[in-house]
């Protein structure tokens, strides 16, 4: 056999050994989620619920540190609204196009994306901008005189 083959092959054979590695694991990422099903619920407290103001939207955190989950935080922030005595909504601070952090401005009861210019109205639905849909929203429940939310009702990362 010639050099010039020898390394042609050795070098085409490398690749392809790289790309199946390369391959293999963006494959197994991908369908992961899929095999594994359904998380469950995993409710986290956020606060007494009288320190969450009818007629206000107010900023939060969920505090993860006990999960014993991989997570790049430990505290994650959210925005909860109450609009009577009786309902609470939990708002996902990551906008529904980048997952950019989104803030509550007050003065004008809207929540603003920095990245792009994405606008969402105080009840989350989307107003302007790049975002196709409304802001997640996290499954709530009052215990005890504690809001908690699921933490896995909205999807990874938002």
């Amino acid at each position: 056999m010639e050099r010039r083959t020898l390394l042609t092959t050795l070098v085409h054979g490398g690749s392809a050994l790289v790309g199946a590695v390369i391959g293999l694991s963006a494959l197994i990422t991908g369908i992961y989620p899929a095999l594994r099903g359904r998380r469950g619920e995993r409710w986290r407290p956020l606060g007494r619920l009288e320190q969450f103001l009818v007629g206000r939207t107010q900023a939060a955190v969920i505090e993860h540190a006990d999960e014993g989950e991989p997570r790049p935080l430990s505290r994650q922030g959210v925005y909860v609204w109450r609009p009577t005595a009786e309902e609470v909504v939990v708002f996902s601070r990551s906008c529904t196009d980048l997952g950019c952090p989104v803030i509550w401005d007050a003065g004008s009861r809207c929540f603003f994306c920095p990245c792009h210019g994405g606008i969402f109205a105080r009840d989350g639905k989307r107003m302007a901008g790049p975002p196709d849909r409304e802001l997640y929203r996290y499954a709530s429940r009052v215990r005890e005189g504690v809001l908690e939310v699921d933490v896995y009702s909205v999807p990874p990362m938002a």
